[in-house]
């Protein structure tokens, strides 16, 4: 495994952000996993994802843990336009970094769950990705009192940099459920039955756009976990994803 840390993708508003690259031995172009870091939008680093990102490695992918702007000081939608940028540096830096820019994947936990879905949503060819998976994600962040635990209304509000009413659109715009349409890349969600940050029906709600849309979509709900999943069941994951990115990007 080849590891080779802060390569500069991008500096919006004179923020200088980075990404960490592993990458297995061999002359590639290897499959590519973008793995996006939680923490609500407002803390969390890069670096909480190399464990994860080795294990990719392991199984023949090269992987990036991404850095990006951070709320309140940066609201949407900045972290969303940093993740377009360092796909966009890495599709065009691709041949130099022995990457393949057929095969390309997001995932991301939480927040970065959120921001792997809008990765897979997006409608521009640059940033596009192949597959998306995301693990107990925020879905919709439309009508944040009715569907959102009191626990994540603080993390939303400085997500969006403004209260939900009179910002309907904006909340609807940074909502991967309502991006969603034919032709995007699959998906693969995992969520906790019992998470108490972030209703498992929001895994639940993009699934079904999802399939209403002729996406393709794989929905695994675990009894009894949480938001932050057991030991057990992140092990399970990890294997359900490998095996997801193995057949999605074969």
């Amino acid at each position: 495994m080849t590891f080779t840390p802060e390569i500069s993708y991008a500096e919006p508003g004179g923020v200088s952000l980075a990404f960490d690259l592993f990458q297995p031995d061999g002359d590639g172009p290897f499959p590519f996993v973008l793995c996006i870091h939680g923490g609500g939008w407002i803390s969390g680093e890069k670096e909480g994802m190399h464990e994860v990102a080795a294990m990719f490695t392991e199984h023949g992918f090269a992987a990036a843990c991404v850095q990006y702007r951070l709320a309140p000081l940066h609201p949407f939608p900045a972290a969303v336009e940093d993740i377009y940028a360092a796909i966009t540096f890495l599709r065009a830096e691709s041949e130099r970094l022995k990457l393949d820019k057929s095969r390309f994947a997001s995932f991301g936990n939480s927040a970065g769950g959120h921001l792997a879905a809008m990765a897979g949503v997006s409608k521009f060819n640059d940033s596009k990705v192949q597959a998306a998976v995301a693990i107990c994600p925020i879905t919709d962040l439309t009508d944040p009192h009715g569907q959102h635990f009191p626990v994540s209304l603080g993390f939303l509000e400085q997500f969006m940099g403004q209260p939900y009413e009179g910002s309907e659109d904006l909340y609807r715009a940074a909502s991967p459920l309502h991006q969603v349409q034919n032709g995007q890349p699959p998906f693969l969600l995992v969520h906790g039955e019992a998470d108490d940050i972030v209703p498992f029906g929001q895994s639940v709600a993009l699934a079904q756009i999802l399939e209403e849309n002729g996406v393709p979509v794989e929905l695994h709900l675990l009894p009894g976990e949480g938001h932050g999943l057991s030991w057990q069941a992140w092990a399970w994951t990890e294997r359900t994803v490998v095996d997801f990115l193995k057949r999605t990007l074969a």
